[in-house]
């Protein structure tokens, strides 16, 4: 391959000698000297990357031109050259600072955080490792604004429960869609943690970059790609759990010290360059023996990422994740009285799973600086489970973009996206269904002096092809379609150096899923019942916010504060229904409300010489019905007018030392009392949910404390999580694990 770029650059020289005006030169790892190859140069009349020697040559008739050299996980570097210039270096050092943060979710390409229109929350890899996460539903309950309520992610207030179906946050892997189809719901044991860069967290509405399911706002969880030096990350860890506050009590220990609940993880991911092909592997198994009896896990998954490059003009890129699943979960509690950690009769799910996706991508780097990408996914799964509620599924996607720079340099992204998917499941009778999704976007953006201003528009279209006739209800030509435009504004204010006011508003839509509108089955005493005439839901967001760099005696992060207030039409909510049997069923609840405030920190700082990471915030929201009427009410535990499955604050904060190798870390979650649920569920006799609440009203502390030992190439913790042994719920009828301790072993080269 050498061969073939020293060819190449004596060419460029023999073109060189018919032509005077041209620049040239080297880029290089300001902290190692080694060259950095596919570096990307961009410039005012087009766009280059760097070669395997990290060179990059342009032709120009201009006396000067502005050059912009950026590579990911390093500071973007701009500076003028002239013409003629031979072999310049350029050094560019590794981005390291809380203030240089990136993210692409935003605005589908990469800008600072600060200069994003939106909120946004940024994870780095070293915070998840440290906490032993194993999902990324461990991760993201971490995150001010984010709650996790039963495998749903809740941002804001924007979602309730919803069991296995339906999601108004959009997850992505890569910047690609990973919502099952048919469920529209996040499998997050598909999401590789073990291999995970950053995760970026979009909060409000986002739907006309996005789409569908992006109403509340994206997930972005992003791999790592190889830097210039390999990569080799591996762990192994081992949990064990304690036993429940007040064990003797109405029996609530089950197990014996002999038979306790215990989990055991190994992953593995390595990272590196080979020429022009870049190549990532990763992979994890999990099992754990649960607190909740009769319910475990066995989990193995394994992936890669590579792409090479063609040229300077050709990227091919191609990803997969592989995933196997064994599992049992329980839907309720036997009694909250003497079977807390028990299953109720029947409520037990278990399931065999094989999930896999393969994602094929070509990128295409023009020489006037446009770039043209064509992303693919093919993802199959395919569940077996009991209780004849196995299902398989087929998702066809591709999306082309274009990115470019319009006269008055203005920036333009767009593209057109389409989706193709087919269900066959025992829940809805073994009828295949198809669901179609296709849209076409734009957004552009121009910056007048310090001001920042975005705009963006969307068409979807989406489809659900379905039987004519479907328990009871008739459906015409057996076709269910609808069509939106959704647009987005946003500004953004450069008041100094790392000092940015945000001001956005963003409109959402969400079409229901299969799931939502067919879903037939039972479990226990419940029954879940179909709701074809479901509509779509849509809302808008709209925010101010800003966010305020420090940079002084030490301390570097920001603050961030922002005022919200979210509009839904026709919310959907999975609902608990009496008629014609105890059950639930999705439907429309009409208008709501949700507004409020948030505040959250993220820093480090020298104290004694001793370096403090701290990551934190606090979250209100006042969430509510715009008619709370008698059915409404009917429906709700609560008399006070609130959205179901909320809670109203939400404070959280994390904090590590390290000195010499030695790390102490603590974080601690408060969240208030969930003030109302739905109001049959506190009248079922068995699982005495109401007289649980009753005497367990006041929301819940979570104290978890770690320590680390760094030795060169390993790295040694232990973590006690719910340090304070709380007992609590997220939803009613499943309690959280107790107190747990992990020993946790990692073993890293090239960090």
């Amino acid at each position: 391959m050498k061969i073939f770029y020293t060819l190449v650059f004596v060419l460029f020289l023999m073109k060189v000698s018919a032509q005077d005006r041209f620049i040239q030169g080297t880029v290089l790892d300001a902290d190692t000297q080694e060259t950095l190859i596919g570096a990307n140069v961009s410039y005012n009349e087009g766009n280059t990357i760097t070669d395997s020697e990290g060179k990059y040559i342009i032709f120009t008739e201009q006396e000067s031109i502005l050059i912009t050299i950026s590579y990911i996980g390093y500071t973007t570097k701009s500076f003028t050259q002239q013409y003629g210039t031979k072999d310049q270096v350029f050094e560019l050092l590794s981005r390291s600072t809380i203030l240089d943060q990136m993210t692409v979710t935003a605005s589908k390409y990469e800008q600072r955080v600060s200069e994003s229109t939106v909120s946004i929350e940024v994870l780095q890899s070293d915070y998840i490792s440290s906490t032993n996460a194993s999902s990324a539903e461990d991760v993201l309950d971490k995150v001010p604004g984010v709650q996790m309520v039963d495998g749903q992610a809740n941002i804001r207030g924007g979602s309730g429960f919803s069991y296995g179906a339906g999601s108004r946050v959009l997850l992505l892997v890569d910047d690609m869609p990973a919502l099952q189809v048919d469920a529209g719901f996040p499998n997050w044991n598909d999401l590789p943690i073990e291999a995970t860069e950053q995760v970026e967290i979009v909060k409000g509405a986002s739907s006309s970059l996005y789409g569908s399911s992006a109403l509340n706002g994206i997930i972005n969880l992003r791999r790592i790609k190889p830097g210039v030096k390999p990569k080799t990350e591996l762990s192994v860890s081992a949990t064990t759990y304690s036993d429940p506050s007040d064990p003797d009590e109405y029996g609530k220990k089950w197990f014996d010290d002999d038979n306790r609940p215990n989990g055991k993880q190994v992953t593995a991911m390595h990272a590196r360059k080979f020429g022009d092909l870049d190549l990532m592997v990763h992979g994890l198994y999990r099992k754990l023996d649960s607190w909740n009896k009769d319910t475990y896990e066995d989990r193995y998954r394994m992936g890669f990422t590579s792409s090479y490059r063609m040229n300077d003009k050709w990227l091919f890129s191609l990803s997969s994740v592989y995933n196997k699943l064994d599992n049992a979960s329980f839907f309720i509690w036997n009694t909250a009285l003497d079977g807390i950690y028990t299953p109720f009769t029947n409520s037990i799910t278990s399931s065999n799973s094989k999930r896999y996706y393969i994602d094929p991508t070509v990128k295409y780097f023009a020489g006037n600086g446009d770039i043209h990408t064509l992303r693919s996914r093919y993802s199959r799964v395919d569940n077996n489970n009991n209780n004849d509620q196995g299902n398989t599924s087929n998702t066809y996607f591709g999306e082309y973009q274009y990115q470019t720079t319009l006269p008055a340099e203005i920036k333009f992204v767009g593209g057109v996206a389409l989706m193709h998917g087919t269900s066959d499941s025992e829940l809805f009778g073994d009828t295949t269904f198809v669901a179609k999704n296709n849209a076409v976007y734009g957004q552009i953006e121009k910056s007048i002096g310090k001001l920042g201003m975005t705009a963006g528009l969307r068409y979807e279209y989406n489809e659900q092809q379905t039987p004519e006739s479907f328990n009871g209800f008739s459906i015409p030509d057996g076709l269910i379609s609808d069509g939106e435009v959704i647009s987005r504004l946003g500004l953004n204010y450069k008041l100094a150096e790392y000092s940015n006011l945000r001001a956005s508003f963003g409109q959402g839509y969400r079409f229901p899923t299969i799931t939502e509108r067919f879903i037939v089955t039972s479990f226990s005493s419940f029954s879940i019942y179909p709701n074809p005439d479901l509509v779509p839901e849509k809302g808008w967001t709209a925010e101010i916010g800003m966010k305020q760099g420090v940079r002084l005696l030490g301390i570097e992060g920001y603050i961030d504060a922002a005022v919200f207030y979210q509009r839904y039409q026709d919310m959907t909510e999975f609902t608990l229904v009496t008629q014609p049997s105890l059950g639930f069923q999705s439907q429309n609840i009409g208008n709501t409300t949700i507004k409020g405030f948030e505040l959250s920190l993220v820093g480090k700082a020298q104290v004694w010489q001793i370096p403090i990471r701290i990551f934190g915030g606090y979250t209100y929201i006042d969430p509510t019905y715009d008619d709370f009427n008698e059915r409404l009410q009917a429906s709700s535990t609560s008399d006070v007018n609130v959205l179901k499955y909320r809670t109203k604050h939400n404070a959280k904060v994390d904090l590590e030392a390290s000195f010499k190798g030695v790390a102490l870390g603590i974080a601690y979650n408060r969240t208030s009392h969930m003030l109302a649920i739905d109001s049959p569920f506190q009248l079922l006799p068995g699982p005495q949910i109401g007289e649980y609440r009753d005497l367990n009203n006041q929301g819940y502390n979570i104290l978890n404390v770690r320590a680390s030992y760094e030795w060169k190439a390993l790295k040694f913790s232990f973590l006690i999580d719910n340090l304070n042994n709380v007992e609590y719920t997220q939803r009613p009828g499943k309690l959280e694990a107790p107190r747990s301790m992990t020993f946790r072993l990692d073993y890293r080269l090239g960090n």
